[in-house]
């Protein structure tokens, strides 16, 4: 009899796992599934671009859009979290008209790939899909290099095609992320300085063709050259819609290093009129050093106090003291120190190392560094002197 129960049991598991498997089936053999790829738009946040996954099937009324590029505002301590890289993002389904609309609103151009799928390979990856966007599986945590809009929606075929899809290693040109980075920095040079100033050393590693794919752009081209079953990924490509180009030029005299090298320039001149004068410019130097040690707060917080993986191992904190942000409010002290006197003399080492060591340490520098640097190394030698 208790045999009997447990094959019952067993026949009606089976059962209901065979229904299920039934009612997952809902794609008809018309339905496509595209990539799709977003041009960069103009805010920090979209200048790298966008992916996303289309599934359309109009037998059945489907036109949806897998966006896993979204995040929850509303989110308790929301700030917080986003700040310290403990924010999960979340996959969302959109009707492919809204989510063109946006684009469209926002001036960015959409690119389809429909991809040459079986029907048991649709099925797959729709399947998929509708088990992420489930409450307990749509959720996340976003890393800029690793684990992003793109890269999720990359990894929802090779898991659901393992082995299958081949992508051509031999037409990828092996760049470091921070290479990939830069055309999309050139038109925003302040935001250039900001990311190149809080990424570290993981930026300057080369990275691999299936890690290039953090950025949409490659990803695009990357399924564009792949084989699925020894035959193209991509069946068709279109573009549903195009941008309108919008020239907007940055003036020479707003870029950072033009900005820097003045005020070194100023500096220069000021460290001259103290040694012909024979006086000592507090103000200058509090303002040099609280601004230098305010980014490497920055930069020594970003590293040690957030889940962040890209700004760890940061060389910048080399020139970007964190301490120099208390000391600058000791510089109007009147009376002489000999804990600040070689304060200044290490800091003014290390600073001027950190030009010498540019060719040597496994991280790229932003050129608009260099006077920042210049202007820590000389006021910290200048007040060595003082003291």
């Amino acid at each position: 009899m208790k045999t009997l129960k447990i094959s019952i049991l067993l026949l009606a598991l089976l059962a209901f796992k065979f229904q299920v498997s039934l009612n997952a089936q809902k794609l008809s053999e018309n339905a496509q599934i595209s990539l799709l790829t977003c041009n960069p738009g103009t805010d920090l946040y979209s200048v790298f671009g966008h992916s996303a996954i289309r599934v359309k099937d109009y037998d059945k009324g489907i036109d949806w859009v897998y966006n896993y590029g979204t995040f929850n505002f509303k989110t308790p301590n929301f700030y917080v979290k986003f700040v310290r890289g403990q924010l999960n993002y979340q996959l969302a389904v959109n009707h492919m008209q809204d989510f063109l609309n946006e684009y469209q609103y926002e001036n960015r151009s959409v690119y389809e790939q429909v991809l040459d799928l079986s029907q048991d390979e649709k099925e797959e990856v729709f399947n998929f899909l509708e088990f992420n966007r489930l409450p307990e599986n749509m959720h996340y945590l976003y890393d800029f290099f690793f684990d992003n809009c793109a890269t999720r929606v990359r990894d929802v075929f090779q898991k659901e095609m393992t082995n299958r899809i081949k992508f051509d290693e031999g037409a990828y040109k092996q760049l470091s992320f921070r290479q990939m980075l830069k055309p999309y920095l050139e038109p925003q040079p302040w935001s250039r300085f900001g990311i190149n100033l809080v990424l570290g050393a993981i930026a300057d590693r080369e990275a691999t063709l299936d890690e290039s794919m953090f950025l949409p752009d490659y990803m695009k081209v990357a399924f564009a050259g792949a084989q699925l079953s020894n035959k193209p990924l991509v069946k068709s490509s279109k573009t549903l819609f195009e941008q309108q180009i919008i020239e907007e030029k940055i003036s020479f005299f707003e870029r950072p290093g033009f900005v820097f090298w003045s005020v070194l320039i100023f500096v220069f001149l000021i460290t001259f009129l103290e040694i012909r004068n024979k006086k000592a410019y507090k103000l200058i130097d509090f303002i040099v050093f609280l601004f230098v040690g305010v980014i490497g707060l920055i930069i020594f917080l970003l590293w040690f106090a957030t889940d962040h993986t890209a700004v760890v191992n940061n060389w910048n904190l080399l020139w970007a003291i964190p301490t120099h942000f208390f000391i600058a409010f000791l510089v109007f002290r009147k009376s002489k120190s000999n804990f600040l006197k070689y304060y200044f003399l290490v800091s003014g080492i290390l600073t001027a190392s950190s030009l010498v060591s540019w060719f040597f340490i496994p991280q790229q520098y932003d050129l608009a560094f260099i006077p920042i640097i210049i202007m820590a190394s000389l006021r910290s030698f200048k007040l060595f002197q003082y003291y």
